[in-house]
């Protein structure tokens, strides 16, 4: 519980620097395609944020007390549902942050959007692991399936993407339109990372 509290609480601190970054975006936005898909995103982590305010206190208190091992089966069922929840938003989350990586190019951005990627992947992972513990312990509780939903996927392919081939947030904090009037072609769109 200890350390479900501690990646609970680091998620929702990098969640609150995350819609910082992303909001000038949203409000800069020349078109409504970019303003959509962020405004898209943020909606998403504010609703975890919501969940999260619910469930850190409480996991803090199975931590605290040691109330974990005292929990029916219905309780138990119940958080292993909401852990089970919070480790699709981790995933998410993760994906979000890779998305915002072809956005920015300023590298103390990147290398801030990098770091809490790389963070949330292990807490994925770690909370992954936490939850098969925790199944296996009951084995009359429903268990949550834990399908990797990474497979095949490479969490350093964003790092390899070459600044010129993203489109840049200047300093504005305002991003560049996709289309160039200067070449005549498209630059990278949300359409075109879904064949990446």
């Amino acid at each position: 519980m200890s350390q479900l509290h501690a990646i609970f609480n680091r998620t929702r601190s990098y969640i609150d620097r995350f819609t910082e970054i992303i909001q000038p975006i949203i409000d800069a936005a020349q078109d409504e395609h970019t303003r959509l898909y962020y405004h898209h995103i943020l909606e998403e982590e504010e609703q975890r944020l919501g969940r999260l305010q619910e469930l850190i206190p409480y996991v803090g208190s199975l931590d605290g007390e040691k109330k974990a091992e005292q929990l029916s089966d219905r309780e138990l069922s119940r958080l292993l549902s909401d852990i089970n929840l919070e480790r699709f938003g981790l995933h998410n989350f993760r994906e979000h942050l890779e998305l915002s990586l072809y956005e920015f190019q300023d590298d103390e951005t990147r290398q801030l959007l990098s770091s809490m990627r790389e963070t949330t992947q292990e807490d994925y992972l770690r909370v992954k692991e936490i939850m098969a513990t925790l199944s296996e312990r009951f084995s009359d509780v429903h268990r949550p399936d834990l399908t990797d939903h990474d497979e095949g996927h490479d969490i350093h392919q964003v790092d390899h993407l070459k600044a010129s081939a993203a489109p840049a947030i200047g300093h504005t904090g305002k991003a560049a339109p996709a289309f160039t009037e200067k070449t005549g072609k498209k630059g990278l769109t949300v359409g075109s990372l879904k064949g990446m």
